[in-house]
C-alpha cells in the first residue's frame, strides 16, 4: 500500500482524528470532499513564486 494510499484511508474512515493529528489541535468542523490532485505535476519554484508574491 503506498503513502497515498494510507493516507487516504485514514482521511476517509477516521477524518477527525486525521485532522487533530495532522493540524495538532481539534478542528471545529471536518469534512471529507472526496477530490483529486490534478495529474499535472506541480512546479515547486511555481507555487515558492506565489507564496513569494503573497507575502509581498
Amino acid at each position: 500500500m503506498s503513502i497515498d494510499n494510507v493516507c487516504r484511508y485514514l482521511s476517509e474512515e477516521y477524518p477527525e482524528s486525521f485532522a487533530t493529528w495532522l493540524l495538532d489541535r481539534t478542528p471545529a468542523d471536518v469534512k471529507d470532499l472526496k477530490t483529486e490532485l490534478s495529474v499535472e505535476p506541480v512546479r515547486a519554484d511555481c507555487i515558492i513564486l506565489k507564496i513569494c508574491l503573497l507575502l509581498n
